[in-house]
């Protein structure tokens, strides 16, 4: 019996899986794609990545009451479950007969062990291609620069974990920092915010922290951390790094320290040319804000590398992130939802999980209520609204915006603000409300301003 046909055998004499599951079993561990990255696998399938490791991730649900190993948080679950099934391969053709797979009363406890299991983050991502792949290879460019662009809660740290997590999946270091997380008085000073990112850099690769005995007073704080990562991180590791750094737009409001730091960066991606020991460092950033501070062009981080914008979901792809969080919408309730809030993934999630707390919940009755202060939004729209009237000048830019029913011209500093801060989309300096969610409720507050 053949590799392949063995596996339709086991999948078939133990009625271990739905159709879907079955399929995605015999298709990733059939021979010829042993070797084969999900990606190109799910490709074959004509499903997205997610779905096919949604799906096995069913798969190594049933199968870990009869293979412990699959009993781990830990990644490398596909090596696991191929290598356990070449055994009982092996023991086949010895016996001449299908091994015995525990009982079947054992195979549907593991099977019912996904109504158990909490779905994480990344069960619930959705692809947006060609983005993923793009990323991917730009990965294996040696000193390669990806710039995530998007408004808050457009998917940016998600797609951003995405990518450090398929990097450690092929072998490379991943450190992850969020620029939200140090106090205001560490970003409001160079050498104490290059101080804060070399000991978090050493953390979380596990190594000796030896900022304070490395730091040379008769250096400058850019110099210092160069140095630092170079010989003490970089030179210690024999396979690239992968640096996240989430939310750089923090730095934006102060200028000086923000043009050393994004000018070193610059600087470490161009010596990746050169260097050795540079090409092993890969840098991602995410951003929210427009690059409206001023750079040098040879000396900013904004204009090279890969540059993604992340767009609002389709609505397939809507319907695909309420399938992951369990609901099936139709394509009426799909409409009405991009008619009140876009497809913008964060309020569109935000939706789902209201549906999902009762039984009795009704889309249209929540979207009715929605640009309400009492709606499921209400949180959300008061954090906007408090947010925008620390800029008087964008309160009144903004007003013209939600009474207006055709696109605004405004000047651009003014148009990339609002724009980053969620509310408009722009094409040139042309901007319209986000969606009908805000033109409603920001109707209703900038009434009386």
């Amino acid at each position: 019996m053949s590799w392949d046909a063995f596996l339709q055998e086991v999948a078939e004499a133990h009625k271990l899986f739905d159709g879907d599951e079955k399929e995605a079993f015999c298709v990733r561990f059939a021979e010829r794609n042993l070797s084969e990255l999900d990606v190109h696998v799910a490709t074959d399938l004509k499903i997205s990545e997610v779905t096919l490791q949604r799906r096995l991730g069913r798969v190594y649900g049933i199968f870990a009451l009869i293979c412990p190993s699959l009993n781990t948080d830990r990644r490398g679950k596909f090596k696991i479950l191929r290598n356990w099934l070449k055994r009982q391969y092996d023991s086949y053709q010895k016996i001449g007969r299908l091994p015995s797979l525990s009982t079947t009363s054992d195979l549907e406890k593991g099977k019912n062990v996904r109504d158990r299991t909490t779905q994480n983050k990344e069960d619930l991502y959705v692809q947006r291609p060609p983005i993923e792949l793009l990323c991917y290879e730009a990965l294996f460019q040696p000193g390669a620069l990806i710039r995530i662009k998007a408004p808050r809660q457009m998917g940016k740290t998600e797609l951003m974990a995405k990518i450090l997590n398929y990097a450690e999946q092929h072998g490379f270091q991943k450190v992850y920092l969020n620029l939200r997380q140090p106090e205001e008085s560490v970003v409001q000073d160079l050498d104490q915010f290059l101080r804060w990112f070399c000991t978090n850099v050493s953390r979380q690769l596990h190594q000796s922290c030896q900022v304070n005995e490395y730091w040379d007073k008769g250096m400058s704080s850019n110099d210092n951390c160069s140095a630092y990562l170079q010989e003490c991180i970089l030179e210690q590791i024999d396979c690239p790094l992968v640096l996240g750094l989430d939310t750089v737009d923090r730095l934006f409001s102060h200028l000086a320290m923000a043009q050393d730091f994004f000018g070193m960066l610059r600087a470490w991606h161009e010596d990746a040319k050169i260097l050795d020991n540079w090409k092993k460092l890969l840098l991602i950033v995410s951003h929210s804000t427009e690059v409206y501070i001023p750079l040098d062009i040879n000396h900013s981080p904004f204009n090279v590398g890969l540059t993604i914008q992340l767009s609002e979901f389709t609505p397939m792809q809507v319907a695909e992130l309420a399938e992951n969080h369990g609901h099936s919408l139709t394509k009426a309730e799909v409409t009405l939802l991009i008619n009140m809030v876009g497809g913008h993934p964060g309020l569109i999630e935000q939706a789902l999980i209201e549906l999902k707390k009762s039984s009795d919940a009704n889309l249209e009755q929540l979207l009715n209520d929605a640009p309400t202060e009492a709606g499921l939004y209400g949180n959300h729209l008061r954090k906007m609204w408090q947010k925008l009237q620390e800029n008087p000048v964008l309160v009144s830019a903004f007003k013209t915006v939600v009474e207006t029913s055709h696109p605004v011209g405004l000047e651009s500093k003014l148009a990339y603000q609002l724009e980053s801060l969620g509310l408009v989309t722009r094409k040139g300096n042309n901007i319209t409300p986000r969606c009908e969610l805000y033109r409603q409720y920001f109707s209703s507050c900038l009434a009386d301003t």
